[in-house]
């Protein structure tokens, strides 16, 4: 009887071990499954994020336009009185570069750049002798950045005869 008892117990033991290797390759691919559904649920949080300041950008680079085009015409001469009324305009042109800022949003490089049709878009054309041809001569209109994607591009005049 020892014999038979022993052999079961092996065969108890073997089928017990069958069951804990199951239950651990089951538990290891149940915590693979939760690590990619915890990285796959951070991207897209990562997306969310990123078209969420995209939105932001493109209702706010309108206001911004205007701002510079309003900031371009400013008299060289204010008076006395229009001083402080003028710092708190240019303060709040600061806030709006700064706001951008924090939604890592920036102006596209244009002016005496080559240009790119990925980061510009032509607007007209000019020549000037002084500069290389297909260079950037003037921006119409700034163009935006988050990062590597181009939210607008710049609107500008390329030198060309």
């Amino acid at each position: 009887m020892t014999d038979e008892n022993t052999e079961e117990e092996e065969q108890v033991a073997k089928e017990s071990c069958e069951k804990c290797d199951e239950y651990l390759s089951g538990w290891k691919r149940a915590l693979a499954d939760y690590e990619n559904l915890q990285r796959n649920n951070a991207q897209l949080r990562e997306d969310d994020k990123r078209h969420i300041r995209m939105n932001i950008a493109h209702e706010l680079l309108p206001v911004v336009d205007n701002f510079d085009q309003a900031m371009k015409c400013a008299p060289t001469e204010i008076p006395d009185a229009l001083k402080s009324w003028f710092v708190g305009v240019e303060h709040i042109a600061r806030q709006f570069a700064d706001v951008l800022a924090t939604l890592n949003i920036a102006p596209i490089d244009a002016i005496g750049m080559q240009f790119d049709p990925h980061l510009h878009e032509s607007g007209g054309s000019s020549w000037d002798e002084t500069q290389a041809e297909s260079i950037v001569l003037e921006e119409i209109i700034k163009g935006w950045r988050q990062g590597d994607i181009v939210i607008r591009p710049s609107k500008v005049i390329v030198n060309q005869k």
